[in-house]
């Protein structure tokens, strides 16, 4: 079993405390960490990278493995997607070149395959009105779907991808659960749709995010509370008939994160897990991953209660200690994935310009 964890918003500095290096290396996990370029007229200073990569020193002599996780600016998508490859290869050089200087890379790169910010903004995120939210639903559902657009950028991300992994390290993708319905249908739509080219593009890991704190609150027509893990231990099924070794699931949440309107939306206990790692056990992954360390540190969104190091410790061991469950057949949930695949289906795959 490989365990990891992301972090978004703890700096290098705190990260490097002994309490948080002993609990990391005592489970040998992978640390997923955040470096947000979050100032558009900055660019992308390589000495940044420099204390990730100290702090990376020190995890691998406690014993875990040290993932770099950059972000853009907002303005210009913040996580990576078909229409920001221009600045998302300018980072990857300024990584590269922090790398050189500092003689030394993280163990593994994660790039985060999402739409853009601005896009998730006028559509997911509250304080909207509801008709303008579905007028740019509408809007981008038209504006996305783009083929040949799609396509040029699985040739580009792809050769990103394969000149980090050629000088640095592994490369593994953090992916929307939905897109799996792609992989069923041997198809582009969605991944088109949401401006996220993953399955073509060479990683080394596949790392979908099924959070079921909130995505039956998300998608209750498509998903409920009754059939979270039968959905989780479907789609991870696929992806580890498809992908083997490379098919990796995040869990979560245990933290609201960054993305407004998670209020209340969190797993804050580790038997709140149990069911989605025995599910995705029953699936037969074998590299969870969590998010994110903040939940597993603090007990307060504002991370001002400091959690004991044993309740601390309780999450990685649920991941780690829970035997494998297969959830029950949900009809309902296999009519409407019956149904989402069927309006998934890549009626447009001729115009990709590509021979498959």
């Amino acid at each position: 079993m490989n365990l990891g964890i992301y972090c978004e918003t703890i700096s290098p500095r705190e990260l490097s405390a002994p309490d948080v290096l002993k609990l990391l290396g005592r489970f040998r996990a992978t640390l997923g960490h955040a470096l947000i370029f979050a100032d558009v007229d900055a660019g992308f200073d390589p000495d940044r990278v420099q204390p990730h990569l100290e702090l990376a020193a020190k995890l691998r002599e406690a014993g875990g493995r040290y993932g770099l996780w950059p972000l853009l600016p907002k303005p210009l998508g913040y996580w990576v997607n078909e229409r920001n490859l221009d600045a998302v290869e300018r980072m990857v050089d300024a990584l590269l070149e922090g790398g050189r200087r500092f003689g030394a890379h993280p163990d593994l790169l994660i790039i985060d395959m999402e739409t853009p910010w601005t896009q998730m903004e006028a559509v997911g995120l509250p304080g909207r009105p509801a008709w303008r939210r579905a007028a740019s639903l509408l809007r981008y559902l038209f504006e996305n779907r783009k083929p040949k657009r799609y396509a040029a950028a699985v040739r580009r991300l792809s050769n990103i991808v394969r000149r980090w992994q050629a000088e640095a390290s592994p490369v593994s993708a953090a992916v929307t659960p939905f897109l799996v319905a792609d992989l069923i249908n041997d198809g582009h739509t969605l991944q088109d749709y949401l401006e996220t080219p993953v399955w073509p593009v060479p990683f080394d890991g596949y790392n979908t995010m099924f959070y079921n704190s909130y995505l039956p609150q998300m998608t209750p027509v498509l998903v409920d509370e009754s059939s979270a893990q039968r959905f989780l231990f479907e789609y991870a099924s696929t992806l580890k008939t498809r992908l083997q070794d490379k098919a990796w699931v995040t869990l979560g949440s245990t933290w609201e994160g960054v993305i407004p309107g998670n209020a209340g939306k969190v797993f804050n206990r580790p038997e709140h897990y149990a069911a989605d790692v025995a599910a995705a056990k029953a699936a037969g992954v074998e590299t969870i991953w969590l998010y994110c360390l903040e939940g597993v540190l603090f007990a307060d969104h504002a991370k001002t209660v400091r959690r004991k190091p044993k309740e601390s410790a309780a999450f990685f061991e649920v991941i780690r200690d829970t035997e494998p469950a297969r959830p029950p057949v949900h009809a309902k949930l296999s009519r409407n994935l019956d149904v989402f695949h069927w309006l998934l289906k890549d009626r447009r795959r001729a115009s990709y310009g590509w021979n498959d």
